[in-house]
């Protein structure tokens, strides 16, 4: 990240504080390290599913996939207040306040270490996990289909 590391042990304040309460939210989850290793555990996921190697029952798909649009719900939620923090806080008229200002603007939207990048990258790969599943899901309704016109007419 921008040099901005939150300490989450420490109590958040609020209005100015918005870029603190977000740090403190989101902490080392979103680096650029722990977001390609994400998505690139879900890439395997993706690709298994695309394939037919990956097949979940309905109803456990179904959970999965409500999972995930909770979270895609959160991180917009989440891509909002970043929004909100992107604007400049009114600390004063020195050079400091200044420089504090304008870096509390860039950890929020400012570059591609931002939160906000990292919360896009975030939300694509909980898309792609929960379309992974839709995928799975579909696979076991194939897979199932399939058994029962193979194995349909034998009576046990």
């Amino acid at each position: 990240m921008t040099g901005f590391v939150p300490n989450a042990g420490q109590p958040q304040t609020t209005g100015a504080g918005v870029g603190g309460a977000v740090g403190a939210a989101v902490g080392g989850m979103l680096s650029e390290a722990a977001i390609a290793s994400t998505s690139a555990e879900v890439q395997k996921l993706v690709d298994s599913a695309k394939s037919g190697g990956f097949a979940i029952s309905e109803e456990g798909a179904n959970e999965y996939i409500k999972v995930f649009r909770g979270f895609e719900d959160q991180l917009n939620a989440l891509e909002t207040t970043v929004q909100d923090a992107s604007q400049s806080p009114q600390l004063g008229g020195s050079t400091y306040a200044s420089t504090v200002a304008s870096e509390t603007v860039k950890i929020a939207t400012g570059d591609h270490q931002s939160y906000s990048t990292a919360l896009r990258s975030l939300g694509v790969i909980v898309k792609q996990a929960r379309e992974a599943f839709e995928d799975a899901k579909k696979n076991y309704a194939q897979m199932d289909d399939d058994a029962k016109q193979t194995f349909g007419g034998i009576q046990v």
